[in-house]
């Protein structure tokens, strides 16, 4: 079998860019004459101050990505030999242009990211979402960075899980996706590019011979420790029932703020329905959606679990500012513990929350903590509960 060249999506993403940015700035820049003469009439009007915000936002954006383009020009990845198969793994070298000074003092993380791709289209609009379904990542370990006469190159491996999805997905249709991206820190723009990769299932199904399989392990993550989850907001601690796992509130900053800030553009939302004398019934479904993401926003920034796993039984209890109830579940009823991704912020550059999900004897499933960021730490935990459950590590 003969390599790929895949060229990464900068590239693309740059038109793209520049193209929404101009639309949008075109459309809403009236609203800076408009706005100001409505003030006086309609303290309201300010709310179309926000059309113009987010055409710096965007333009902001395409700026960025054209000095990303400028600074490290059209990487690519060449993939190996071997075609990349659930069960089998992913490998290849990425090419982009490093100076030889950035080579030896970077970092770059590589991540593997599965997606489901769904199109939703309506009488004047469609909306894409990217829903996140598997991840892995790794730091290349330094010394793996090689230097050649165009730029650097990074070594890629990737396992791939027996029962991963193969791609479906074309770039004008939905499907499945495969994304493999690359990021390193740097001084001035920092590297950030993607390409989409294929995976697919090859033999008796298609027909085509199975190659003969080389090592499917990805490189090893950096070690956990007890520090590092306490770090994190997850504490663990003996106690005279077995042991403790706290998942404090607010664990994870970034994504509270960023349902914070929907809420609040929501609540104005609704407001507005309110105040223009909108029909009823749109104000009172709003309102519902309002208070569903008020839940969810006191759970995010005040909500805590505490798993006590001893003596033959699970107890978990999860409360918001100490309200709450405590479930006891035996550890024989406990069939699997296994890793979900709960939820997700933005696509599929965004990051994947993990929950620790128990699988009950009658086939229910209780969380035992959620809202992880790492999956090494999520893994970790669940490899420790499983142990002290009774269950088989993995």
């Amino acid at each position: 079998m003969t390599a790929d060249v895949i060229s990464g999506n900068t590239r693309s993403n740059l038109r793209t860019a520049w193209f929404f940015a101009a639309v949008w700035n075109l459309v809403s820049a009236p609203m800076l004459v408009i706005v100001p003469r409505e003030l006086a009439r309609n303290p309201l009007a300010a709310l179309g101050f926000l059309f113009p915000v987010i055409g710096v936002g965007l333009l902001t954006w395409a700026v960025m990505t054209t000095l990303r383009w400028r600074r490290f020009g059209a990487s690519r990845f060449e993939t190996g030999a071997e075609t990349a198969t659930p069960g089998g793994q992913l490998s290849g070298t990425l090419y982009t242009r490093f100076t030889p000074d950035q080579i030896h003092s970077i970092r770059v993380t590589l991540k593997l990211t599965c997606l489901n791709r769904i199109t939703r289209r309506g009488s004047d609009h469609s909306e894409t979402r990217e829903t996140i379904l598997w991840r892995e990542e790794y730091t290349v370990p330094e010394g793996q960075v090689g230097v050649g006469a165009t730029g650097a190159s990074i070594p890629v491996r990737f396992a791939l899980p027996a029962d991963a999805r193969e791609t479906t997905a074309t770039r004008r249709s939905d499907g499945i996706v495969w994304v493999l991206s690359a990021e390193a820190d740097m001084s001035g723009v920092d590297f950030k590019e993607d390409f989409d990769v294929p995976v697919h299932r090859i033999g008796e199904s298609s027909g085509q011979p199975v190659p003969a399989r080389t090592s499917t392990r990805s490189p090893p993550r950096q070690p956990v420790s007890i520090a590092d989850l306490t770090e994190s907001g997850i504490h663990i601690r003996p106690t005279a029932e077995g042991t403790e796992y706290h998942f404090a509130a607010g664990r994870n900053a970034s994504f509270c703020l960023g349902v914070a800030v929907f809420t609040l553009i929501w609540t104005g939302a609704l407001y507005l329905q309110y105040v223009l004398d909108f029909p009823r019934i749109f104000v009172a479904i709003t309102g519902l959606f309002e208070l569903l993401l008020l839940l969810i926003l006191a759970d995010l920034w005040l909500g805590s679990t505490r798993v006590i796993i001893g003596a033959g039984v699970v107890r978990r209890r999860h409360t918001i500012l100490g309200l709450g109830s405590t479930r006891v579940i035996p550890s024989k009823s406990i069939r699997t513990l296994d890793l979900h991704i709960s939820m997700q912020s933005s696509g599929r550059s965004g990051t994947p929350y993990y929950e620790l999900r128990a699988t009950l004897d009658t086939g229910k499933h209780k969380h035992l903590g959620s809202g992880i960021r790492h999956k090494g730490y999520a893994e970790w935990l669940a490899n420790r509960m499983r142990t002290e459950i009774g269950l088989k590590e993995i």
